[in-house]
């Protein structure tokens, strides 16, 4: 392979295309192929990722520095050196030739619907949504608003695509933008946090200038060297980053102007830092971004997240310093979310080759796939994942989805649930709320039913925010937030349901009340009895409602 440089053309014009083919070509000389070349740029470090098969990946990566040294040859990058790498890439393997005599959900392309449900359902910045579908409770304009701004929801209801597909849109309208997951920041103090904070900020401010002279994007430069060296002190941290939120809060009202640049900051999961540390975080970074053109969207989940602490008057209080969006979803419109899940559900069906969503799930399964999860569409997708797998386990010659898949793959993914519940709170406090959950569980089932009341009186009462974590962690899901009391004036209850993971082996009990969703519509039906399934108009879902037996919350606390 022959210096880059040998060809005037290339040092001149500095092709990126031109570097890949010269890789190509020498991969060509060892008999090696290569496909799409993918980029990564790192300050002072541009790489080129090929994908090879991965029977000549160590052949590949045993030419990288060859490959490197050529690229960089004669200082074809002034500013960057070229760096390959490669990468293993499978090739996708040729369907059976005959499939006669199998279920339709062993086909290929249900593989394919597997693989992406699975690597998919879940959204990173390093992994997107498949195709970002608005929800009707999410507002991209209000997203992309010059205000800070939280946007509430339980785990898996949208709010990182939410955020994602505003960071893609902000860029697109020439604004910077920072992401953050929180992960980063769970273990340490607040102080060190911001400082995280301020040098990822002060570092995209700095990248944006390149290699101007302007003696104000140097300032900011050196203010990057002075906030990272406070995260490796604990200590003096505080005090230290006190003494330059000025100086970092003149720099960027100094760049940030809404005539000139814009910057949008995105913390995600943020409810994984410690709650006493959070409203201390955010004021360090609101006095870093006053009067500035830079805005905070933060996603979290709302009963964990402690943004303001009145007795200091620190953080960000809402509404006054920064908005909120509530994503939170609940089954009180179950045709409207049924709709919604669908037409996410299509997108992966379609990208995997399935002809018809219809044509692999039946609709009583469908609906049960909306109660399974709640509304959430995270959990819509891994349930509708594992229903597949639980049908192919149990039939050789399945061809649909039917309801009692859909059942058990709930009761599997109950495991999951008190997992995560386990990361989301601290070891204490998840005792406590698994204990609540048996207690409630319990009391709801050994009445014969499966959903319940709580009077709305009782929001005071302190176990209501037990009740209300065990619904953020979906565990339970609110039907109707105000159901009226016949016979008691004033009266008013909230209904919820079970999550069906508590109750999908109901078919060991007779005579439970069930409500169940099929096409956008409650049933109603009793374990153990045929066809004793009813569809329920609006006033007969209230009748079963008020049935229904009413928890205390005394129940939750013991």
């Amino acid at each position: 392979m022959r210096s880059l440089c040998d060809d005037e053309r290339i040092c001149d014009v500095k092709d990126l295309e031109v570097a890949a083919a010269l890789v190509r070509e020498g991969l060509a000389e060892a008999g090696l192929a290569a496909g799409d070349a993918m980029e990564r740029v790192f300050p002072g470090e541009r790489w080129l990722i090929f994908g090879v098969a991965p029977d000549s990946l160590a052949a590949a990566q045993s030419l990288a520095g060859t490959l490197e040294e050529r690229l960089n040859a004669d200082n074809f990058s002034e500013e960057s050196s070229f760096v390959v790498m490669f990468r293993p890439v499978q090739t996708e393997p040729s369907p059976p030739e005959d499939t006669r005599g199998v279920g339709r959900l062993r086909a290929p392309s249900i593989d394919r619907l597997i693989q992406l449900l699975e690597a998919r359902s879940r959204t990173s910045d390093a992994l997107p949504s498949l195709r970002y579908m608005e929800d009707p409770r999410a507002s991209l304009t209000a997203v992309g608003a010059s205000r800070h701004q939280f946007i509430f929801g339980r785990r898996g209801v949208g709010k990182t695509a939410l955020l994602l597909e505003a960071k893609r849109q902000a860029e697109s309208r020439g604004a910077l933008t920072v992401w953050v997951n929180a992960h980063i920041l769970r273990e340490l103090q607040p102080a060190q946090a911001a400082s995280v904070m301020a040098s990822l900020v002060l570092g995209s401010l700095g990248g944006h200038g390149g290699t101007t002279g302007s003696t104000i994007m140097q300032g900011v430069q050196s203010l990057v060297a002075a906030v990272d060296a406070l995260r490796n002190d604990s200590f003096a941290a505080e005090d230290q980053l006190r003494s330059l939120i000025p100086d970092i809060n003149q720099a960027m009202r100094r760049v940030l102007s809404g005539d000139f640049l814009r910057l949008f900051i995105y913390v995600d999961d943020f409810y994984l830092v410690p709650t006493d540390n959070q409203a201390q975080f955010l004021d360090y970074v609101a006095g870093m971004l006053r009067d500035s053109d830079a805005w905070l969207k933060v996603a979290s989940i709302e009963r964990l997240t402690r943004p303001y602490e009145p007795s200091t008057q620190r953080g960000l209080e809402i509404p006054h310093d920064a908005s909120r969006m509530d994503l939170d979803i609940t089954l009180e419109d179950p045709g409207a979310a049924q709709s919604f899940l669908e037409s996410v559900l299509v997108n992966y069906t379609e990208t995997a080759g399935v002809s018809s969503l219809r044509s692999i799930a039946k609709s009583e399964a469908l609906g049960r796939l909306v109660l399974a999860s709640g509304g959430v569409p995270r959990d819509y997708l891994n349930l509708f994942a594992s229903s597949l797998v639980v049908a192919r386990e149990a039939r050789q010659d399945a061809r649909e989805v039917g309801r009692e898949d859909v059942a058990i793959a709930a009761g599997r993914s109950a495991r999951t649930k008190k997992r995560d519940l386990e990361l989301d709170v601290s070891s204490g406090r998840a005792e406590e709320l698994l204990a609540a959950l048996e207690s409630l569980s319990a009391f709801v089932k050994g009445e014969g039913y499966a959903y319940f009341r709580v009077n709305v009186a009782d929001k005071e009462h302190h176990a209501y925010e037990l009740l209300s974590l065990l619904v953020d962690l979906r565990f339970a899901h609110l039907v109707q937030a105000s159901l009226s009391d016949q016979h008691k004036s004033g009266v008013r209850y909230e209904a919820y349901i079970l999550d069906l993971s508590e109750f999908a082996d109901v078919r060991l009990k007779r005579g439970l009340n069930l409500l169940d969703l099929e096409a956008g519509r409650w049933t109603h039906r009793l374990t153990g009895q045929a066809k004793s399934a009813q569809e329920l108009s609006t006033e007969q879902l209230r009748e079963k409602l008020r049935r229904s037996p009413v928890v205390s919350l005394d129940l939750l606390a013991k």
